[in-house]
Parts: structure tokens; C-alpha cells; sequence
């Protein structure tokens, strides 16, 4: 059986999608997964040469300068088959294109959509590369399935959604997000209609405590996911900031007219969601902006489509109120999308299988003939750092700080006096230290 040695980054995966994606390997491969935190120094003892392949998992952010100079070495010299999950491909383009060259990886599982990934991995760039397409994340193994679930129909409170103001460069895709949930909040606080909605930062939702608030609504608002503003170089992020500094009292609305819409380009990036997979696994009724979906799901069919100016609302939330047609709605979302298993998490991983077991056997066959002997041998210094399954921050002893994940990674372990003492403390090196750390 062959041996793949995972690289990632154990402070992302308080997130359920994060962690679910880099469970799935050890779940469901046919190939033997050994995980190692990218944040331990130690993992520059490793012989890479005892593996058949390494991959870099999309926790680890490219374009951001995340990749250490260790690292980046190890994988330059390394010969077998590498291979690169990433994601937010529109931050800083050019330079994952150079860090994907220079790293020399084979296989790139890319979020970009089958259409487009020609323009932003242009053929004659990546000859040597393989692109394959995969979603942002799949219908979620655990949390969801381990719970009793209500008919939304019996469920007491009417819509609710965790959004993130993210910045302007993001575009219409980004501004969706917060502009869904103040139309939406706006109308339910008119009409006196049970909501919990909010899109500040820390009232974000992680772990069990997701599922539950999911499971407590008839109904989630939801958006597509993604970008359709590439900033390949950085410049427009520069840009947007010198005109924040130059000219204070220009708005957002004036700012995004004068310097974004320009760089939009619909239909490049725009997908289905993993929230949208949460909540269809949970039975949770989808009210959704106008969108393709990654043409997984049809308004009136699996969701509730709302038009983005707001404009039948009455509409939406008269759906709402028809408990047999919410029931059935829900019901029907599960039987197409779920049940066939089409965007389970062990179908994801046969196919990464099926593209990995192809190069691998391409890849200089017989150049790593340690890879068989490798073990989880707590006497080996080469071996002892690893793990046979992603770890999660709470599983942390000593966790490196990462101003924009800390609250939210340790927030559930921290008594709500101390939380309120801390997290001005915590905010503002947030503001200092947001350097590209937004999820879009």
C-alpha cells in the first residue's frame, strides 16, 4: 500500500469543512495517510524520500507566504508525485502560479470550475501539470448525521445564517453575504419574525454548537461561494488601500464602481457552498440568492430563490409559513443531493485516488523503495511527528497564535468573563495582523 505524507495546517481545522476534508483521506483512501502540522518546525527531520507521494493540503495558503523556506526546500528536492490542494484562487493568482512551478507539483486539485480553469491556469503555463476540479467541501460525515432531526416545519425559530463581511476586492460575490443578511433582517424585525442573523466576526458559530444552531432553524440564507475579482498581482488590493488613504470619505459603494467592478468576471469562480451541503444534510429549508449552484440544485425544486434586490420577499416568506411545502421541499433536496452519495466525502476521495494512483505509477516507479516500511514508530525521529489522523486546536498542547483564527479556535473553551476582558485585546491584532487571512 502506498504511503502519502499530508502537509497542513492544524490551527485551520476548528472549522468543520476544514478538518471534514482532511479527515475524508484517512477515512475512505486506499493509500495510507500520515499527517504532519505544517506549524511544527520539527517536520525538517523528515526523509521525504520514504514517501510515494506528498501532498500540500489548501489549509496551508500558497499565495500568502505560508509555505516556509524549509518546506519549500524539502518539496524542491523531493522527486516523487506532489500534489496541491488550494483554493481561493483569485488572491494573488500569479504568485501561486510561481510557487507551483518552482515547488514542481504534478497534481493540482483546484476549486475553479471545469470552464475556467483554462483561464486562470493557462495551458501553456502548466504543461506539466495536471488540473483536476473538486468542490470547496462535501455533504459533511459527522456532526449532522449524529442528530435527531426535526421537520423544519416543527422548528421555532424561522431563518438564521452566520455570514462574514469580507473586503472589497472580493466583489459582488462578497458584498452577497452581508447584503443577504440586512435585507433579510431588515424584513423579518418589520414583520416581528423569529431570526438569528448576524455577519460580524465573532458572532460566528464552529464545531457541534454549527450543527445545532442549523438544526434549530426552519430555514438558513445562504449565497454562492467564491470570487469573480482576480487580483493576480496584488495591485488592486494596493490600489483600493491607497485610495482608503488618500481619500478617507470615499465609500465602499464609490470605491467598488471606481476600482472593482471593472475587474469582475461573472461566472469564473462563482459555486455550491459546503453550508449549502450542511444544511440540506440537516433538512434545513434554503432560502438562496439567484444563482447557478454549480448546477447541483434548482430554485423551487431544493431552495427558496430569492431575488437580490429583495423584491419577493412576501413571496419567500409566504413559502415559509406552508409547513407541508417546507417539509417536502427539504425532503426532496435530501433524496437528490444526498442520498445518491454523488458529493459524499468517499466518493471525493476515490476520484483523488483514481487521479493519484495513475501518477504515481508514472511518477519514477521504483524511486522510493523505503515508502513501504513506513510506520508509526514512536522510536523513529523520522516518523514520531506524524499523525494517522488530522489534529484539531483543542488537541494542541502549545498552539502557534494566529491573531485572525485565535478567538475563534479557543473561544469555546474560554469562560465568558475572561472572553469579554480579552477581546478587544484580540480585535485589534486582527486589524493589524489581516493579511489575506479571509474565507471567502
Amino acid at each position: 500500500m502506498e504511503s502519502i505524507l499530508c502537509f497542513y495546517n492544524a490551527s485551520q481545522t476548528y472549522t468543520n469543512n476544514v478538518y471534514e476534508h482532511l479527515n475524508a483521506f484517512s477515512k475512505y483512501s486506499k493509500f495510507r495517510y500520515f499527517y504532519c502540522d505544517h506549524d511544527s518546525s520539527q517536520y525538517v527531520q523528515l526523509d521525504l524520500s520514504r514517501f510515494d507521494a506528498i501532498v500540500v493540503h489548501y489549509s496551508i495558503r500558497l499565495p500568502f507566504d505560508q509555505v516556509s523556506e524549509s518546506l519549500f526546500n524539502k518539496l524542491v528536492e523531493y522527486k516523487g508525485l506532489k500534489v496541491l490542494y488550494i483554493q481561493d484562487e483569485y488572491d494573488h493568482t500569479c504568485k501561486a502560479w510561481s510557487l507551483i512551478r518552482k515547488m514542481g507539483f504534478n497534481l493540482v486539485f483546484t476549486v475553479v470550475p471545469k470552464h475556467s480553469i483554462s483561464y486562470v491556469y493557462p495551458s501553456d503555463e502548466f504543461s506539466d501539470v495536471r488540473f483536476v476540479n473538486i468542490l470547496t467541501g462535501y455533504v459533511p460525515d459527522e456532526g449532522v448525521g449524529s442528530m435527531d432531526t426535526i421537520p423544519p416545519s416543527k422548528r421555532q425559530m424561522t431563518v438564521g445564517y452566520r455570514g462574514r463581511s469580507l473586503p472589497l476586492r472580493y466583489g459582488e460575490l462578497g458584498k452577497d453575504k452581508v447584503n443577504i443578511a440586512k435585507i433579510v433582517k431588515e424584513y423579518c424585525q418589520s414583520n416581528n419574525i423569529s431570526h438569528d442573523i448576524e455577519w460580524k466576526e465573532e458572532k460566528r458559530i464552529y464545531g457541534d454548537d454549527w450543527y445545532k444552531f442549523m438544526f434549530s432553524c426552519r430555514a438558513m440564507l445562504g449565497t454562492e461561494s467564491g470570487s469573480n475579482v482576480f487580483d493576480w498581482d496584488g495591485a488592486l488590493e494596493a490600489r483600493i488601500a491607497d485610495i482608503r488613504q488618500y481619500r478617507p470619505k470615499a465609500t465602499d459603494e464609490e470605491i467598488y464602481r471606481e476600482v472593482v467592478k471593472a475587474c469582475e468576471v461573472p461566472g469564473v469562480m462563482n459555486q455550491i457552498s459546503p453550508r449549502i451541503f450542511e444544511a440540506i444534510s440537516s433538512r434545513t429549508a434554503l432560502i438562496l440568492y439567484e444563482g447557478q449552484y454549480s448546477g447541483i440544485i434548482c430554485p423551487g425544486v431544493h431552495f427558496i430563490e430569492l431575488k437580490k434586490d429583495g423584491s419577493n420577499l412576501d413571496e419567500v416568506f409566504s413559502l415559509l409559513k406552508d409547513g407541508k411545502y417546507i417539509d417536502a421541499l427539504t425532503e426532496r433536496a435530501y433524496k437528490d443531493v444526498i442520498l445518491p452519495g454523488e458529493y459524499s466525502y468517499e466518493a471525493f476521495v476515490n476520484k483523488v485516488d483514481e487521479e493519484m494512483k495513475r501518477l504515481i505509477r508514472w511518477q519514477t516507479p521504483g524511486l522510493i523503495p523505503a515508502a513501504q516500511n513506513v510506520q508509526l514508530d514512536q522510536t523513529n525521529k523520522h516518523i514520531s511527528l506524524l499523525t494517522m489522523t488530522p489534529i484539531r486546536p483543542r488537541d494542541i498542547l502549545i498552539m502557534r497564535i494566529n491573531p485572525n483564527r485565535y478567538s475563534c479556535a479557543i473561544s469555546e473553551y474560554i469562560p465568558e468573563g475572561i472572553k469579554k476582558i480579552i477581546r478587544p485585546i484580540l480585535r485589534l491584532l486582527q486589524r493589524r495582523y489581516s493579511v489575506g487571512n479571509q474565507s471567502v
